[in-house]
């Protein structure tokens, strides 16, 4: 098992501070490479959820849920910038964010709607609208780009797959690419977070397959993009659960794992068809993790604290979040 952590006189030493505080001032203070950098988000109740990378910059993207504003931060450095504020290009909230070739998607949850933006003028290029709204007809989870510069899109209550099909310069047209057989993979329709389906997908560097997660079953899916059909990934007992976000580097994949509070790593055999579990990432500042991606030699993982009071996730809690709210780097396992 990798595990990275924070001396005490760092993390719980300094009496009197908050542990938002501590977080924020490490960052400053050591943010070398055998540290962790805690990277706060301004403003109240941010629930940020996905992460994007840029490897060529070393800059991130994360999206708030709760108000759809778009931050952006850098390797290294604590604080993140917001870029496009709440509310913006009817943008109210933002779930999955991905990052590839200058161009950041962004999907809104239970409002439906989608959006492609020029990461460095944070132009809108495309928005579309699935026609449905409110969480219990769809809910717009995550997104990633296929190396044809597509997007694809999971809606974890409505059975549909999306996908955002360039069109000619910076244009794009949404289509619906697969239509989900609900009894061949177990869909369930249920409340809270029982009706999570599929939420977090990559694309495989060869372009052939999206690697699918599903949520209330604990399983990863392995799609074929050609020809559509799915298939259970075999995986070893208890590989992933409450899996969320997922990051893909080669045939290795890292899965946020909620509530047991950690990153699953698992390598997947040259088809993807199956996959060993190679160990797992574990650090005091894990405060239900829903999304990690892996930039040069670290591994950012952002802290939701969806099962806290005010949450606008499917699961919440009685207890405040803690403030302000952050996501994790830390050096990447090898």
């Amino acid at each position: 098992m990798f595990r990275v952590s924070l001396s005490a006189a760092r993390c719980l030493g300094a009496v009197g501070l908050g542990l938002a505080t501590i977080w924020a001032a490490n960052a400053q203070e050591q943010p070398g490479e055998n540290g962790a950098v805690i990277h706060t988000f301004p403003g109240d109740l941010v629930y940020p959820e996905s992460v994007a990378v840029d490897p060529a910059s070393g800059r991130f993207y994360v999206g708030s849920v709760k108000h759809g504003t778009l931050f952006r931060g850098e390797l290294g450095k604590g604080a993140m910038e917001p870029i496009s504020p709440a509310g913006a290009d009817g943008r109210e909230m933002a779930t999955g964010i991905f990052f590839a070739n200058g161009r950041l998607a962004v999907v809104g949850r239970q409002t439906g709607k989608m959006f492609i933006y020029d990461a460095t003028t944070s132009k809108l290029l495309a928005s579309f609208h699935n026609g449905l709204s409110g969480a219990e007809n769809t809910f717009l989870n995550d997104v990633t780009f296929a190396p044809d510069g597509s997007a694809f899109v999971t809606d974890s209550v409505n059975p549909v797959l999306y996908r955002m099909v360039p069109d000619g310069g910076d244009k794009y047209r949404l289509e619906e690419y697969v239509r989900w057989n609900v009894q061949q993979l177990g869909w369930v329709r249920a409340p809270g977070a029982a009706g999570i389906n599929f939420n977090g997908l990559v694309v495989t560097p060869d372009g052939k397959y999206l690697i699918i997660s599903k949520r209330n079953d604990s399983g990863l899916y392995r799609f074929e993009i050609a020809t559509k059909e799915i298939t259970k990934v075999q995986l070893p007992d208890k590989a992933v659960f409450t899996q969320d976000g997922l990051f893909i580097d080669g045939r290795t994949v890292y899965a946020a794992q909620n509530t047991p509070e950690s990153v699953s790593i698992l390598d997947f055999a040259a088809d993807y068809a199956s996959a060993a579990k190679r160990g797992e990432v574990k650090h005091p500042s894990f405060r239900f993790p829903t999304s990690v991606a892996k930039i040069r030699d670290r591994l950012l993982v952002v802290s939701a604290q969806f099962d806290t009071k005010g949450s606008p996730a499917a699961v919440s809690g009685d207890t405040p979040p803690k403030q302000p709210f952050w996501a994790t780097e830390l050096p990447a396992p090898r």
